[in-house]
Protein backbone atom coordinates (compact mmCIF):
# COMPACT_ATOMS: atom_id res chain seq x y z
CA UNK A 1 0.00 0.00 0.00
CA UNK A 2 1.42 3.06 -0.82
CA UNK A 3 2.49 5.50 1.78
CA UNK A 4 0.10 8.53 2.38
CA UNK A 5 0.54 11.90 1.46
CA UNK A 6 -0.86 14.33 3.83
CA UNK A 7 -0.34 18.07 4.29
CA UNK A 8 -1.69 19.55 7.48
CA UNK A 9 -2.63 23.26 7.03
CA UNK A 10 -2.55 25.51 10.31
CA UNK A 11 -3.57 28.79 10.45
CA UNK A 12 -1.70 31.06 12.84
CA UNK A 13 -3.08 34.57 14.25
CA UNK A 14 -0.95 36.21 16.84
CA UNK A 15 -0.07 32.33 18.44
CA UNK A 16 3.12 31.29 17.14
CA UNK A 17 4.42 29.48 20.56
CA UNK A 18 1.42 27.25 20.06
CA UNK A 19 2.27 26.99 16.36
CA UNK A 20 5.66 25.63 16.88
CA UNK A 21 4.93 23.63 19.82
CA UNK A 22 2.19 21.83 17.47
CA UNK A 23 4.52 21.07 14.53
CA UNK A 24 7.20 19.68 16.89
CA UNK A 25 4.06 17.32 18.14
CA UNK A 26 3.09 16.68 14.30
CA UNK A 27 6.52 15.84 13.63
CA UNK A 28 5.84 12.52 15.68
CA UNK A 29 3.81 11.29 13.45
CA UNK A 30 4.18 7.82 11.89
CA UNK A 31 3.81 5.93 8.78
CA UNK A 32 2.99 9.08 6.56
CA UNK A 33 4.25 11.53 3.97
CA UNK A 34 4.13 14.64 6.17
CA UNK A 35 4.02 18.30 5.30
CA UNK A 36 3.01 21.31 6.90
CA UNK A 37 2.11 24.29 5.89
CA UNK A 38 1.39 27.94 8.01
CA UNK A 39 -0.56 30.54 6.78
CA UNK A 40 0.01 33.71 9.00
CA UNK A 41 -2.99 35.42 9.06
CA UNK A 42 -1.26 38.81 9.29
CA UNK A 43 -0.49 38.46 12.89
CA UNK A 44 0.24 41.84 14.94
CA UNK A 45 2.47 40.46 16.95
CA UNK A 46 5.90 39.47 14.80
CA UNK A 47 4.36 35.81 14.50
CA UNK A 48 5.50 35.75 10.75
CA UNK A 49 9.13 36.32 11.68
CA UNK A 50 9.16 34.62 15.07
CA UNK A 51 7.52 31.87 12.82
CA UNK A 52 10.63 32.00 10.22
CA UNK A 53 13.49 32.08 13.00
CA UNK A 54 12.00 29.17 15.33
CA UNK A 55 11.21 27.18 12.31
CA UNK A 56 13.70 27.60 9.89
CA UNK A 57 15.52 24.17 10.37
CA UNK A 58 12.54 21.52 9.84
CA UNK A 59 12.10 20.20 6.87
CA UNK A 60 8.97 20.14 4.59
CA UNK A 61 7.52 22.92 6.94
CA UNK A 62 6.42 26.36 5.03
CA UNK A 63 5.41 29.62 6.40
CA UNK A 64 3.35 32.05 4.11
CA UNK A 65 1.52 34.76 5.05
CA UNK A 66 -2.07 36.10 3.99
CA UNK A 67 -2.60 39.82 2.35
CA UNK A 68 -4.63 40.58 5.11
CA UNK A 69 -6.75 39.37 8.41
CA UNK A 70 -9.66 38.51 6.72
CA UNK A 71 -10.68 35.37 9.31
CA UNK A 72 -10.48 31.65 9.22
CA UNK A 73 -12.44 31.18 6.08
CA UNK A 74 -10.44 33.00 4.11
CA UNK A 75 -6.42 32.09 5.53
CA UNK A 76 -7.33 28.55 5.29
CA UNK A 77 -8.42 29.36 1.63
CA UNK A 78 -5.20 31.41 0.90
CA UNK A 79 -3.42 28.48 2.49
CA UNK A 80 -5.64 25.89 0.09
CA UNK A 81 -5.03 27.84 -2.92
CA UNK A 82 -1.26 28.17 -2.21
CA UNK A 83 -1.46 24.24 -1.80
CA UNK A 84 -3.10 23.80 -5.30
CA UNK A 85 -0.41 25.50 -7.59
CA UNK A 86 2.42 23.07 -5.69
CA UNK A 87 0.83 19.56 -5.24
CA UNK A 88 -0.90 16.69 -6.50
CA UNK A 89 -4.87 17.23 -6.53
CA UNK A 90 -5.40 14.00 -4.63
CA UNK A 91 -3.50 15.11 -1.81
CA UNK A 92 -4.93 14.53 1.90
CA UNK A 93 -5.28 17.90 3.32
CA UNK A 94 -5.63 18.06 6.90
CA UNK A 95 -7.29 21.48 8.20
CA UNK A 96 -6.03 22.12 11.88
CA UNK A 97 -5.94 24.55 14.70
CA UNK A 98 -2.40 25.07 16.55
CA UNK A 99 -3.94 24.35 20.32
CA UNK A 100 -5.01 21.02 19.52
CA UNK A 101 -2.80 18.09 20.81
CA UNK A 102 -2.05 14.39 19.48
CA UNK A 103 -1.32 11.50 21.43
CA UNK A 104 -1.21 8.73 18.82
CA UNK A 105 1.68 8.50 16.89
CA UNK A 106 -0.30 6.42 13.90
CA UNK A 107 -3.39 9.33 13.99
CA UNK A 108 -2.80 10.49 10.51
CA UNK A 109 -2.40 7.17 9.14
CA UNK A 110 -5.38 5.78 11.14
CA UNK A 111 -7.37 8.41 10.00
CA UNK A 112 -6.51 7.84 6.45
CA UNK A 113 -7.40 4.52 6.44
CA UNK A 114 -10.33 5.36 7.75
CA UNK A 115 -11.45 7.59 5.09
CA UNK A 116 -10.62 4.95 2.46
CA UNK A 117 -13.23 2.81 4.52
CA UNK A 118 -16.13 5.40 4.14
CA UNK A 119 -18.38 5.54 0.65
CA UNK A 120 -18.95 8.84 -0.86
CA UNK A 121 -16.66 10.98 1.29
CA UNK A 122 -15.79 14.55 1.43
CA UNK A 123 -13.86 14.94 4.73
CA UNK A 124 -13.43 12.78 7.97
CA UNK A 125 -12.15 13.85 11.83
CA UNK A 126 -10.95 11.74 14.77
CA UNK A 127 -13.73 12.00 17.89
CA UNK A 128 -13.00 15.39 19.53
CA UNK A 129 -11.72 15.24 23.42
CA UNK A 130 -12.36 18.26 25.60
CA UNK A 131 -11.68 18.20 29.26
CA UNK A 132 -11.04 14.76 29.29
CA UNK A 133 -13.85 13.20 27.58
CA UNK A 134 -15.68 13.21 23.40
CA UNK A 135 -17.04 16.42 23.12
CA UNK A 136 -20.46 16.93 22.60
CA UNK A 137 -19.99 19.17 19.69
CA UNK A 138 -17.47 16.76 18.01
CA UNK A 139 -20.16 17.10 14.71
CA UNK A 140 -23.62 17.67 14.66
CA UNK A 141 -26.93 18.05 12.26
CA UNK A 142 -27.08 21.14 10.31
CA UNK A 143 -29.44 23.29 12.31
CA UNK A 144 -32.82 24.74 10.83
CA UNK A 145 -33.98 28.26 10.88
CA UNK A 146 -35.80 28.56 14.36
CA UNK A 147 -32.17 27.37 15.66
CA UNK A 148 -30.91 30.70 14.38
CA UNK A 149 -33.95 32.49 16.69
CA UNK A 150 -33.87 30.90 19.39
CA UNK A 151 -30.44 30.42 20.58
CA UNK A 152 -29.97 34.48 20.04
CA UNK A 153 -33.05 35.41 22.37
CA UNK A 154 -32.38 32.71 24.86
CA UNK A 155 -34.90 29.84 24.49
CA UNK A 156 -33.22 27.61 26.28
CA UNK A 157 -30.26 27.75 24.05
CA UNK A 158 -28.87 24.20 25.72
CA UNK A 159 -31.97 21.90 24.87
CA UNK A 160 -31.44 23.87 21.30
CA UNK A 161 -27.72 22.60 20.70
CA UNK A 162 -28.92 19.21 22.17
CA UNK A 163 -31.36 19.10 19.27
CA UNK A 164 -28.72 19.30 16.81
CA UNK A 165 -25.65 17.34 18.32
CA UNK A 166 -25.66 13.25 17.86
CA UNK A 167 -25.75 10.46 20.58
CA UNK A 168 -22.56 8.83 19.59
CA UNK A 169 -22.61 5.02 19.64
CA UNK A 170 -19.95 2.89 20.88
CA UNK A 171 -19.72 1.42 17.24
CA UNK A 172 -16.05 1.64 16.41
CA UNK A 173 -16.78 2.15 12.57
CA UNK A 174 -16.72 6.13 11.44
CA UNK A 175 -20.31 7.47 11.69
CA UNK A 176 -21.51 9.74 8.80
CA UNK A 177 -22.46 13.51 9.80
CA UNK A 178 -23.73 16.80 8.51
CA UNK A 179 -20.71 18.76 10.44
CA UNK A 180 -17.00 18.26 11.68
CA UNK A 181 -15.41 20.23 13.69
CA UNK A 182 -13.16 23.01 11.85
CA UNK A 183 -10.51 22.49 14.38
CA UNK A 184 -9.50 19.32 12.48
CA UNK A 185 -10.68 17.78 9.97
CA UNK A 186 -8.86 16.06 6.63
CA UNK A 187 -10.34 15.46 3.10
CA UNK A 188 -8.44 15.42 -0.26
CA UNK A 189 -7.57 18.94 -1.66
CA UNK A 190 -9.67 18.12 -4.79
CA UNK A 191 -12.81 17.81 -2.83
CA UNK A 192 -12.02 21.39 -0.90
CA UNK A 193 -11.84 22.56 -4.43
CA UNK A 194 -15.24 20.73 -6.03
CA UNK A 195 -16.66 22.12 -3.15
CA UNK A 196 -15.19 25.75 -3.37
CA UNK A 197 -13.41 26.06 -0.41
CA UNK A 198 -14.81 27.86 2.44
CA UNK A 199 -16.91 31.03 2.08
CA UNK A 200 -14.61 33.77 3.07
CA UNK A 201 -17.69 35.96 3.32
CA UNK A 202 -17.78 34.81 6.82
CA UNK A 203 -14.84 35.97 9.31
CA UNK A 204 -15.40 34.07 12.22
CA UNK A 205 -18.11 30.76 12.77
CA UNK A 206 -20.58 28.82 11.04
CA UNK A 207 -18.09 28.10 8.51
CA UNK A 208 -18.39 24.14 8.97
CA UNK A 209 -22.03 24.63 8.84
CA UNK A 210 -21.98 26.40 5.29
CA UNK A 211 -19.37 23.57 4.53
CA UNK A 212 -21.67 20.66 5.69
CA UNK A 213 -24.26 21.83 3.57
CA UNK A 214 -22.21 22.01 0.51
CA UNK A 215 -21.05 18.76 1.15
CA UNK A 216 -24.73 16.93 1.16
CA UNK A 217 -25.99 19.07 -1.60
CA UNK A 218 -22.62 17.35 -3.80
CA UNK A 219 -24.12 14.34 -3.14
CA UNK A 220 -20.98 13.51 -0.55
CA UNK A 221 -20.49 12.64 3.39
CA UNK A 222 -18.78 13.67 6.22
CA UNK A 223 -17.35 11.02 8.40
CA UNK A 224 -16.32 11.33 12.18
CA UNK A 225 -13.80 8.22 13.19
CA UNK A 226 -15.34 7.24 16.34
CA UNK A 227 -12.41 5.02 17.35
CA UNK A 228 -9.63 7.88 16.99
CA UNK A 229 -9.60 11.18 19.07
CA UNK A 230 -7.43 14.21 19.44
CA UNK A 231 -7.63 17.21 22.20
CA UNK A 232 -8.88 20.02 21.93
CA UNK A 233 -8.48 22.94 24.43
CA UNK A 234 -10.58 26.14 24.77
CA UNK A 235 -8.75 28.31 22.89
CA UNK A 236 -8.32 31.85 24.48
CA UNK A 237 -7.29 33.61 21.16
CA UNK A 238 -10.95 34.76 19.92
CA UNK A 239 -11.70 36.57 23.67
CA UNK A 240 -8.57 37.69 23.82
CA UNK A 241 -8.24 39.93 20.53
CA UNK A 242 -11.80 40.47 19.93
CA UNK A 243 -14.89 41.26 22.75
CA UNK A 244 -18.08 39.53 23.06
CA UNK A 245 -20.15 41.88 21.15
CA UNK A 246 -17.72 41.48 18.06
CA UNK A 247 -17.86 37.88 18.59
CA UNK A 248 -21.72 38.26 18.65
CA UNK A 249 -21.55 40.50 14.92
CA UNK A 250 -19.52 38.36 13.38
CA UNK A 251 -21.86 34.96 14.38
CA UNK A 252 -25.02 36.65 13.61
CA UNK A 253 -22.95 37.74 9.84
CA UNK A 254 -22.19 34.39 9.33
CA UNK A 255 -25.96 33.10 10.04
CA UNK A 256 -27.37 35.59 7.15
CA UNK A 257 -24.19 34.46 4.95
CA UNK A 258 -25.13 30.90 5.06
CA UNK A 259 -29.37 31.52 4.72
CA UNK A 260 -28.71 33.97 1.95
CA UNK A 261 -26.06 31.93 -0.23
CA UNK A 262 -26.24 28.49 1.09
CA UNK A 263 -29.86 27.43 2.67
CA UNK A 264 -33.10 27.40 0.67
CA UNK A 265 -34.43 30.09 2.90
CA UNK A 266 -37.16 32.36 1.16
CA UNK A 267 -36.18 36.39 0.68
CA UNK A 268 -39.13 37.08 3.73
CA UNK A 269 -37.31 35.23 6.02
CA UNK A 270 -33.45 36.38 5.28
CA UNK A 271 -35.08 39.47 5.42
CA UNK A 272 -36.78 38.91 8.82
CA UNK A 273 -33.57 37.21 9.76
CA UNK A 274 -31.36 40.32 8.84
CA UNK A 275 -34.11 42.77 11.01
CA UNK A 276 -34.16 40.69 14.13
CA UNK A 277 -30.35 40.45 13.77
CA UNK A 278 -30.19 44.17 13.52
CA UNK A 279 -32.55 44.85 16.68
CA UNK A 280 -31.16 42.42 18.75
CA UNK A 281 -27.30 43.95 17.95
CA UNK A 282 -28.85 47.65 18.45
CA UNK A 283 -30.49 46.41 21.90
CA UNK A 284 -27.42 44.94 23.10
CA UNK A 285 -25.31 47.97 22.14
CA UNK A 286 -27.49 50.21 24.50
CA UNK A 287 -27.72 47.45 27.41
CA UNK A 288 -23.87 48.07 27.19
CA UNK A 289 -23.77 51.52 26.93
CA UNK A 290 -25.98 51.75 29.83
CA UNK A 291 -24.08 49.66 32.01
CA UNK A 292 -20.99 51.83 31.14
CA UNK A 293 -22.49 54.70 32.26
CA UNK A 294 -23.62 53.66 35.58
Amino acid sequence: METPRIVVLILNYNSWEATVAYIRQLKLQQGIMLSILVVDNCSTDNSYTALGQHLQDEEHVDIIQSEYNGGYAYGNNFGLKYLQQKIPENTFVVVSNNDISIDNPKLLEQLTNSYQQCNDIAFISPLMHMDGRPARNAAWKIPGFSYDIRTVVGFNRAKANEAVYYDLPTQQKPMAVDCLTGSFFMGKLETFIQLDFFDDRTFLYEEERILGLKVKKAGLKNYLALQLGFFHENSTIISKEMNHLAQLQHLLNSRIVFHKFHADTNIFLQNFLKLFYALFLFAKKLQLKFRKSK
